[in-house]
């Protein structure tokens, strides 16, 4: 069997979107150690439909080769933020746009921050940078999703606090992290974005960096 881990990454239409002192870049194989640390703290994990606990490297080397190729086929968008202004310039998150071009729905965002990195703005930066991507790159896009699991009442306020409005309840599958029976599924709030109230907050007409 061939390991297509030792290929070449696909290459990267985007490369780095900076605002100030956070940045987004596509992830690298570099990443993997990060990911596979972050992505397996539980404290991460227990609000990440698909995290288990603890994430294999295996995995975490798929997620980057799959966020690589959803990247060149303009499908999704998968970054890690990076704090500019920390010594080592360190990975402190991800966040992603999925679903891009799907016309049946809007993108979906995701994201995490590690727990050493949380409640320092982070997130609300990076997403305000991923956002005003989003928006600016398609005149045509009318809204963006989010999908919150009940319970989790920060990352509730962070796309409250970005303009996001509540759209609908839905039902998924409990998180991997939870080792719950495969049929028992947890309340997921989706929140919606529009691009007429994007447009009208005050963090639509930031200057990107894009490098």
């Amino acid at each position: 069997m061939i390991n297509l881990w030792f290929f070449p990454l696909p290459p990267s239409p985007v490369g780095r979107l900076q605002h100030g002192n956070v940045s987004l870049r596509p992830f690298e194989k570099f990443d993997v150690s990060t990911i596979q640390s972050q992505g397996s703290d539980p404290s991460v994990a227990h609000w990440m439909i698909s995290f288990p606990v603890p994430w294999p490297r295996w995995l975490a080397r798929h997620r980057v080769m799959q966020a690589r190729a959803a990247m060149a086929r303009n499908e999704g968008f998968h970054f890690a933020i990076i704090a500019e202004d920390l010594p080592n310039r360190p990975m402190v998150g991800a966040c992603s746009a999925a679903f891009i071009g799907d016309p049946s729905r809007p993108p979906e965002l995701a994201y995490w921050i590690a727990p050493a990195f949380q409640r320092q703005g982070f997130a609300r930066h990076a997403l305000t940078v991923l956002l005003s991507f989003l928006f600016a790159r398609d005149e045509n896009l009318r809204a963006i999703e989010a999908a919150v699991i009940e319970g989790n009442e920060a990352s509730t306020q962070l796309l409250l606090g970005l303009g996001f409005r509540y759209h609908e309840d839905e039902r998924a599958s409990a998180p991997l992290s939870w080792n719950r029976p495969k049929h028992e599924q947890v309340l997921l709030h989706r929140h919606r974005l529009w691009r007429t109230d994007w447009l009208n907050g005050e963090c639509a007409h930031i200057v990107i960096d894009e490098t």
